[in-house]
């Protein structure tokens, strides 16, 4: 079976599901269980865990928007003191990133990397995916972040803008990347139908493929319950319990073990989300790339990022 690492590779850790847009990309509008934000002493447990086994990425939030917690930088900082060597990546919508924020992050180096979610190259466009959510004010966020950034002589963050390609926005492609030509990088995804949580045209009618997800990722919602990837937003399918178990145990369960093999013979019968799952509906001659992609990232990032480029491109014309 496809080899796995000690330790996940990334930890995916909700610092909260609540959300102040209403974006059609995503499936947290629709999200039945609670809005909450994860205890401080829940965090760094699991960040004292994620330190002492070497995590190489940790990633401080999924089902919401973490500039929403209240201190919210002392968990990055945390993160920071504890865990110095992993790379801490935040993704965001940019409401909240005010020039204070700001200020903060970069005085204190808090981020290796800041991804900034714009579905959309123009105001009308992006409003009308992205709901709930002001396009001068979050572009006026965004710029500011990156022009004081590059006063202060500083190379990190990393600033992404970063779009799902949507029939919607497929046409603003162009003028995304013009109106976001000051950030170290525009990238767009494919639009994936979050485990069969939101409707979405058919693309390849059967599953082929194989998912990296169970083999280097782990996914901590914000009452610690561990589930089976960042797709499951309602917690449907738990592997454990932070708050009671140590992740180790949780990676190296054999529940987990069992799921990973399921995987891995395509056994999709025996794996309801994933059957559902259009992420992995890719043709069968992606397969082999799919398996080794983590380890072809982590050796040849540059080669590995344009082979990314050129496969996504095919899959949105």
């Amino acid at each position: 079976m496809h080899r796995i690492p000690d330790f996940p590779d990334q930890v995916y850790v909700e610092l909260t599901n609540a959300c102040n847009a209403r974006c059609t990309t995503c499936a947290t509008p629709q999200m039945q269980r609670p809005r909450q934000v994860m205890s401080r002493d829940l965090f760094r447990r699991i960040i004292d865990q994620c330190a002492e086994h070497g995590a190489r990425k940790i990633l401080p939030f999924l089902h919401g928007e973490s500039f929403l917690v209240p201190e919210v930088l002392d968990y990055f900082a945390y993160i920071r003191q504890r865990a110095p060597g992993s790379h801490l990546n935040v993704t965001t919508n940019g409401s909240r990133l005010n020039r204070e924020i700001a200020e903060s992050i970069l005085d204190a180096d808090l981020l290796d990397s800041l991804i900034v979610s714009i579905d959309g190259g123009d105001k009308q466009t992006f409003e009308k995916i992205r709901l709930g959510l002001n396009y001068e004010e979050i572009r006026s966020n965004v710029l500011y972040f990156i022009r004081r950034r590059n006063e202060l002589g500083k190379n990190k963050p990393h600033v992404s803008i970063a779009m799902v390609t949507t029939p919607e926005n497929k046409h603003s492609r162009v003028r995304l990347k013009e109106a976001w030509k000051e950030a170290d990088q525009v990238r767009f995804s494919v639009f994936f139908n979050w485990a069969g949580q939101i409707p979405k045209e058919a693309g390849f009618d059967k599953k082929q493929n194989f998912c990296e997800r169970l083999f280097h990722y782990l996914t901590i919602l914000a009452d610690g319950r561990v589930v089976l990837c960042c797709f499951d937003s309602e917690g449907h399918h738990v592997i454990g319990d932070a708050s009671r178990t140590p992740l180790i145990d949780i990676w190296k369960s054999p529940e987990f073990e069992r799921l990973r093999r399921l995987m891995f013979e395509r056994q999709f019968r025996e794996l309801p989300l994933c059957a559902k799952c259009d992420f992995i509906n890719q043709p069968a001659w992606a397969q082999k790339a799919m398996r080794y992609h983590p380890y072809l990232q982590q050796n040849f990032p540059k080669a590995t990022t344009h082979l990314e480029n050129a496969y996504k491109r095919w899959l949105m014309r």
